[in-house]
């Protein structure tokens, strides 16, 4: 049986869904001990069980610990079956969060996975919907990882409500093995969203950062505003995000939420700092970019990629999937950037 240490690196859920969603891809029967140990309600949460649980309906196997306030679970999934599958997150529990703990599990099965989710599509501590379906899902397919999403209801804190569908073709577990490098701009995208709100907010999250925006050498660009009403969004809300697409293909940026009290000039500069950090860098990648692409790249056997940073989360990343698939990683710091170098 294979030990993590929930308490490394960051130590928070995060840490949790990579070794769950690593163990069902592996098929490894792994134990996850000191679960957010260093959190001031440490254990288990409502919004980690439900995604181990859909985990567990989706695979099947021996799963012991789940139940709110656990320190410790033993993980041991057989092999995913397609079908069509729905789970609410609840409240406005990240439904990126889930799809990010079962998209590598669902590219090792073999057929179609239609994956309701009902939850927050734009909430805080995790990637928006947007980001995550134009920017990260895009670069997956260089993994040759086969899937989509279909954002229906966009959902917000307190109350979530979002509706998307996720739909995965399952590749067996066969990953390419991608070297990401840093290529020049073509071409730039900002989406700024609002929900149940003025239209003028969504246009001053983007008027707050074009002047800047424009100064840079980011290609053609392209400001898209998106307005939403009831029928597309439940509950109040806003969202921006900034992406650049390089010659190579790899796409990179930042993304932002609105919260109450915070003005649409602050929701657009947050996601332009977010993006000018990785166009400063030399780095192929951005920072959460450069989390989420670790277990592709171990599954796929290895791969080299660099970000403008090594955050908590990639370090935890690595840890585990070192721990799991058994494969060596070197580290190089940089001026600018920061190698990750895998296999």
């Amino acid at each position: 049986m294979i030990i993590i240490d929930g308490s490394y690196g960051e130590g928070g859920g995060q840490i949790l869904r990579y070794a769950a969603s690593l163990a069902a891809a592996a098929g490894e029967k792994v134990k996850v001990i000191n679960i957010r140990a260093n959190r001031p309600n440490p254990g288990l949460r409502p919004q980690h069980l439900g995604g181990l649980k859909l985990l567990h309906e989706i695979c099947g196997g021996d799963v012991s610990g789940l139940k709110i306030g656990s320190k410790e679970v033993v993980l041991k999934y057989d092999y995913p079956k397609a079908g069509r599958y729905y789970y609410d997150v609840g409240t406005a529990g990240s439904v990126t969060l889930v799809m990010q703990t079962l998209l590598p599990v669902l590219s090792c099965g073999k057929g179609r996975f239609e994956v309701t989710l009902v939850g927050g599509t734009d909430v805080k501590w995790s990637p928006t919907i947007d980001y995550f379906r134009h920017v990260f899902m895009w670069n997956l397919s260089k993994f040759g990882v086969k899937g989509r999403i279909e954002l229906i209801k966009r959902g917000y804190y307190p109350r979530g409500g979002g509706r998307v569908k996720l739909v995965v073709d399952g590749a067996e577990g066969k990953f390419k093995k991608v070297d990401f490098t840093r290529a020049s701009i073509i071409a730039t995208k900002v989406i700024s969203v609002c929900s149940n709100l003025p239209s003028h907010i969504a246009s001053r999250q983007i008027e707050a950062v074009k002047f800047k925006l424009e100064q840079l050498s980011i290609g053609s660009t392209e400001y898209l505003v998106e307005v939403n009403g009831p029928d597309k969004a439940f509950g109040k809300g806003t969202s921006i995000v900034i992406y650049s697409e390089m010659e190579n293909s790899i796409r990179c940026g930042g993304d932002s939420i609105g919260e109450k009290g915070k003005p649409a000039e602050s929701v657009g500069w947050d996601a332009y700092q977010r993006y000018l950090e990785w166009y400063n860098s030399t780095a192929a990648l951005d920072r959460f970019m450069g989390d989420m692409v670790i277990p592709y790249i171990f599954l796929a056997g290895g791969g080299n990629f660099s970000a403008p940073i090594l955050t908590k989360h990639m370090e935890s990343a690595l840890y585990v999937a070192k721990t799991i698939l058994g494969i060596n990683f070197q580290v190089i710091q940089g001026e600018s950037r920061v190698d990750v170098m895998i296999g």
